[in-house]
């Protein structure tokens, strides 16, 4: 599954020794200049800057990533869908119409626009995710002035997550075991409300083991936990600083020489 594969990949990163503060200054400036920058060169030079840092000095592997974006693309495939298609009158110089339904080159260009932005910060935040365990997250919130009650019910959220994937692979396991792929269609269906349904009983068992050792080991409050201690990369923040420089450059020389430009033009 993966959930499991990011949180696996963030572990093993070489980036797990910075600190958070620091790759989440790297991933919301690509957010940012995704989000304000022209989708050409901006978004384009964003999404590039991303893959070469999770390809290159994070060591993410692109499969993993290949994967993990998989479900965002989905969204945001239907979403930019959603915007070329035009639903009322036909304008004048549409590319197709059929009924009420049209595309046009301008609503073509919208979409385009949307799809690139949202695949260059979808991809930074990806980065982010994927060279920073969640415990390492929850953990820097707290400097932030989060409630620690709204932290500790992300933090047991987040576990019970692993609860439930372990609890579904071995009921697919035990599945597989007993020749369950290769019964009929009807007798398929059967297993997966059967396995649907023993995970959830199972999960919620497991949820209440959880809770009822907290409360025996006293829990009350907060789940407080240490922090560990990294100290500041310079090297890392003045490369963050140089990329994210370079990436508004060359978006500035291109809105002043007029070839910048988003689709939707």
């Amino acid at each position: 599954m993966h959930v499991i594969a990011v949180d696996d990949a963030a572990w093993d990163s070489p980036w797990r020794s910075v600190r958070v503060g620091e790759k989440a200054l790297l991933a919301l400036g690509l957010v940012l200049t995704a989000l304000l920058t022209p989708a050409w060169p901006g978004c384009v030079l964003v999404a590039l800057a991303s893959l070469g840092l999770a390809a290159g000095p994070a060591r993410i592997d692109l499969r993993v990533l290949g994967v993990s974006i998989a479900a965002p693309m989905a969204f945001l495939v239907i979403g930019s869908a959603s915007v070329a298609l035009t639903v009322g009158d036909t304008v004048p110089d549409a590319w197709w119409s059929w009924g009420p339904l049209s595309l046009s080159a301008a609503s073509v260009g919208r979409a385009a626009d949307l799809f690139a932005h949202g695949v260059a910060g979808t991809l930074a935040l990806l980065m982010l995710a994927m060279t920073t365990p969640m415990v390492d997250v929850l953990t820097s919130l707290r400097r932030f002035r989060v409630p620690d009650a709204l932290i500790d019910v992300a933090s047991l959220t987040y576990r019970l997550l692993f609860v439930v994937a372990d609890t579904a692979l071995g009921i697919r396991a035990a599945q597989q075991a007993r020749l369950g792929d290769a019964a009929p269609a009807r007798r398929r269906w059967a297993n997966t409300a059967s396995g649907a349904g023993a995970l959830l009983v199972r999960a919620w068992d497991r949820a209440r083991r959880l809770e009822d050792g907290l409360a025996l080991r006293g829990f009350e409050n907060v789940l407080t936990t240490l922090p560990a201690r990294r100290d500041a990369s310079v090297r890392f923040v003045a490369g963050s600083l140089v990329v994210l420089t370079a990436i508004w450059a060359v978006c500035l020389m291109a809105i002043t020489s007029g070839w910048a430009r988003g689709w939707a033009r």
